[in-house]
């Protein structure tokens, strides 16, 4: 039996309160690393900040 790794980004936006968003995604199909899962993601609305974070599309937006 072999295992596999799932990529998973999460949203790191926070807002006034401290509370982190909860939204998360992985790709349905084999991504080789997160790299490749961050470029699937951006044709869906998420976006990578130059400070780093990850954002989903409800906070890329604003």
């Amino acid at each position: 039996m072999t295992a596999d790794v799932i990529p998973v980004i999460r949203c790191d936006h926070r807002d006034a309160d401290g509370e982190q968003c909860d939204r998360e995604r992985f790709a349905p199909v084999h991504m080789p690393h997160h790299r490749a899962l961050r470029a699937f993601l951006r044709e869906q609305g998420w976006r990578r900040r130059r400070d780093g974070r990850d954002l989903c599309p409800d906070h890329a937006a604003a």
